[in-house]
């Protein structure tokens, strides 16, 4: 008898590997938020990168020029004391004058002189392009 059912578990036993379904991992999660978010922003990033960087190297031209004038500006404005305060007129202008006790301003800069000159006259604007006719077929209706 034990002949038998030690026969039957021996049986068992190794037809359980024969039979058994070949493993599987568990699928992936799927992607975090912040991971697509991360990703699209770098893909923005990448893509005004150019156009940024030369933005920077305008801007930074730019504030090379202004420099100078901002300087002769702030010169020019001296102390705040000598100043009233501000006032604003009905049209939305803003007057800052300056108080009669106070000494002279001193002079205008070269640079800021030479940005207040008048600008030489800029060429007209192109024209823009006409329109093409209008065809009543390819109008939408309301």
């Amino acid at each position: 008898m034990i002949r038998p059912t030690a026969a039957l578990v021996a049986l068992v036993l190794l037809a359980g590997p024969g039979l058994s379904q070949p493993y599987e991992p568990p699928p992936a999660d799927p992607p975090d938020m912040q991971d697509t978010l991360d990703g699209f922003m770098q893909g923005l990033l990448d893509r005004a990168r150019p156009s940024l960087e030369r933005l920077g190297r305008d801007l930074g031209g730019l504030a090379q020029d202004l420099g100078p004038v901002l300087g002769e500006i702030g010169d020019l404005m001296d102390d705040v004391k000598n100043y009233q305060a501000p006032e604003r007129l009905e049209n939305g202008d803003i007057l800052i004058r300056r108080r009669a006790e106070a000494p002279p301003p001193p002079p205008i800069g070269p640079n800021l002189r030479d940005m207040m000159r008048p600008a030489p006259e800029a060429p007209a604007p192109d024209k823009p392009a006409p329109l093409p006719p209008r065809d009543p077929a390819s109008e939408i209706e309301l």
